[in-house]
């Protein structure tokens, strides 16, 4: 191969390049677009879900501050009750040390 040859060679594949570039900018620049768009969208997503889960908890608290001050026996043997459980299960489960 002549270095006529490969000059010509390496021009060719750089025009080539430089068309496929070219063809592709487009749908490249779309693609960046659509992901933009995602991204927004679920940022906003994450921002509804982690509000209504403030939300939930928030009742939650309330609705179990309202039940003990209600019934306060059974809360105690609700709350008791749970303990044990959690010990239990707790005693039950091999360590992983």
């Amino acid at each position: 191969m002549t270095s006529a040859n490969a000059d010509m060679l390496r021009d060719s594949a750089a025009d080539a390049l430089d068309k496929l570039q070219h063809a592709a900018a487009p749908a490249i620049k779309e693609g960046k677009r659509q992901a933009r768009v995602l991204f927004d969208q679920s940022g906003e997503l994450l921002d509804t879900v982690s509000t209504r889960a403030g939300e939930t908890a928030s009742d939650l608290g309330k609705s179990l501050i309202a039940y003990t001050k209600k019934k306060p026996l059974i809360a105690l043997l609700l709350a008791v009750g749970a303990g044990a459980l959690l010990i239990s299960a707790a005693k039950s489960t091999p360590s992983r040390r």
